[in-house]
């Protein structure tokens, strides 16, 4: 444990360090010639409303003369609505022509589901999920890097091969770089147990036992998934667990370093350039378990830089309530080393419980 005095002072750290990576970052893209550009909040958007077209607005972080002081996205139905709106004019599934400065247009191919920070998720009539690399014609430098994640995502998808703890890939088109994947019937873990608290203790032990088995057929081969989060985590129609999104994992041959968990899924923070390791999964898989059996995030109830203060000093939250909770400190305290040494825990702990 920390005096009061050194988690204030490392707090003010944290919170100096973060601005000086901010203002490296922004020299850095002025010395590579891009040029700064409207910003546009990726974070996930509300679900589309039955109407012809949808604006989602979002602030400039730093305004220029040369891009729009807010990119709106206009959502433009799709062919597949008209069978369900055969009221609606033409006008409605057309782009304004000319198109005017700010807005950007998108053709939807699918119920919306989210916006990632690098594509679009929408569920196609045929109910599969599809990914859109998102569009950004005011700068095409982003617009090409969220192209390469999708490119990326697919590589990842073909190296690992059929499983049964990914979802199938339905469709790739190399041209759009449009993903479509397997739907899993009953969405993200994070919204289905923020939705179902009352999830028995055997459902959230298989849960548990088999997002550890996920992680360890990704690490047998290679794969760095480099992003264990509830969200990245999915349920089909029998309950059973997968796991997703890898456009920024790692696979041999192939290093990405771009993303990362967040603080309450890192053991510290991660610079520019870093490449995550095996044992930076398990570290997010023990935050994973703990989201799991309890049903919150580690340090639910402080902010993201007090986390990762508390983090680095290795002062983790109590899990001895929870049904693994020494296997969740092991994966904290690196007493776990690999994914298999996980699921060996989870299944010892499984076992005890049952006595």
């Amino acid at each position: 444990m920390f005096t009061i005095a050194q988690h204030v002072f490392q707090l003010l750290f944290t919170k100096l360090r973060s601005r000086v990576t901010g203002v490296w970052s922004f020299i850095t893209r002025l010395l590579h010639g891009d040029a700064p550009a409207a910003h546009v909040n990726k974070q996930d958007s509300p679900k589309t409303q039955s109407s012809s077209a949808e604006v989602q607005d979002s602030p400039q972080a730093t305004p220029s003369p040369k891009y729009p002081q807010v990119i709106q996205y206009v959502h433009i139905p799709g062919e597949w609505q008209r069978k369900l709106y055969p009221h609606w004019p033409e006008s409605a599934f057309k782009v304004p022509d000319p198109v005017p400065e700010g807005p950007i247009y998108y053709i939807t191919k699918g119920d919306f589901v989210r916006r990632g920070a690098t594509a679009l998720v929408e569920r196609l009539p045929t109910g599969h999920i599809s990914k859109t690399p998102l569009p950004n014609p005011y700068n095409p430098y982003e617009e090409q890097r969220d192209r390469q994640s999708m490119q990326h995502e697919y590589d990842v998808y073909c190296f690992i091969g059929p499983s049964p703890f990914i979802p199938t890939v339905i469709n790739w088109d190399s041209e759009s770089k449009v993903l479509v994947l397997e739907d899993y019937a009953n969405g993200d873990l994070e919204t289905y147990l923020r939705n179902h608290g009352d999830t028995d203790a055997d459902t959230r032990r298989k849960w548990a036992l088999q997002a550890a088995q996920a992680l360890e057929s990704l690490h047998n081969i290679g794969v760095i998934h480099q992003d264990i989060t509830p969200r990245n985590f999915l349920l089909d129609k029998n309950l059973d667990l997968g796991i997703c999104d890898f456009a920024g994992s790692s696979f041999p041959g192939h290093t990405a370093s771009t993303g990362a968990p967040g603080p309450r899924y890192q053991s510290r923070a991660w610079g520019r350039g870093y490449i995550p390791s095996e044992a930076d999964d398990i570290f997010s898989l023990g935050s994973l378990l703990y989201f799991i059996m309890g049903g919150e995030e580690p340090y639910s109830q402080l902010d993201e830089e007090e986390v990762e203060v508390c983090f680095e000093n290795l002062d983790f939250p109590a899990s001895d309530h929870l049904g693994c909770g020494t296997v969740i400190q092991n994966c904290w305290d690196g007493r776990f080393t690999t994914a298999e040494q996980v699921v060996q825990g989870l299944v010892e702990a499984g076992e005890t419980n049952r006595v």
